[in-house]
């Protein structure tokens, strides 16, 4: 889908998240990649190849990389309770998407509801409201568009996101899955891993970006889980 042509920007004004609980201060293993042009091409060649450019850590604080403007994608692949994946990992498939739009604050009001806690896991409900305020510190309090959604069974496409920021977490074993070039039939694919959290900066038009899809052709008997997908609305 094509970004619309007036975009959002990331806060430049970002407040650290809080440490996760039991989460030490001790050494952080950040992986990051370095898409360049080829060996034999001079650095402002043209026939360079445009990956995007990821950084990812276990640590909330490489929330902070979404202010560089090189990044295309962050990736936090926070670690979560035992409790929370034996809960999630095994969760019945929803009978229908929820999707909701609007401030944080009204995103959290509209996650009490107890209607949509007959249908939805409270742990899923919690964590949808605490990324939601986590998104609207990094974006400036926008308003925000949700999806909880159930992986397609057939083939799904890539796409760029259609604003200024993007959010996707898998609550189960089928994951997103991004393209390390502009040509997913040739490019490496990767998966993210459930409960990782993905950052993916919109592209302006004609720029490349970070491709992705929702996990794609998953099969019957698989329990692929809820995916979340957020995005900030366009003014």
């Amino acid at each position: 889908m094509p970004p619309p042509s007036q975009q959002h920007s990331v806060s430049t004004d970002m407040t650290p998240p809080a440490r996760a609980p039991k989460e030490s201060l001790g050494a952080m293993l950040f992986m990051e990649s370095w898409p360049a042009p080829t060996i034999d091409a001079p650095e402002d060649s043209t026939l360079g190849r445009p990956a995007p450019h990821v950084v990812a850590c276990a640590h909330a604080t490489v929330v902070m990389d979404l202010q560089r403007p090189d990044v295309d994608m962050v990736v936090w692949g926070r670690r979560i309770p035992a409790t929370w994946e034996g809960t999630l990992t095994n969760c019945s498939q929803a009978p229908s998407a929820l999707t909701l739009a609007g401030t944080p604050s009204e995103i959290a009001d509209s996650l009490v509801n107890p209607a949509l806690h007959q249908d939805w896991s409270p742990l899923i409900l919690t964590d949808v409201r605490d990324l939601s305020a986590l998104f609207g510190a990094l974006t400036g309090g926008v308003r925000q568009h949700i999806q909880l959604i159930t992986p397609s069974r057939g083939e799904t496409a890539f796409e760029l996101p259609p604003d200024a920021l993007r959010l996707i977490c898998a609550y189960g074993s089928a994951g997103p899955e991004w393209c390390g070039s502009q040509n997913p039939k040739s490019g490496i694919v990767s998966t993210l891993t459930p409960f990782a959290v993905a950052f993916i900066k919109g592209a302006a038009e004609g720029k490349p970006g970070c491709l992705h899809r929702l996990p794609a052709n998953v099969t019957n008997d698989a329990r692929p889980g809820p995916i979340l997908v957020m995005d900030t609305v366009p003014r």
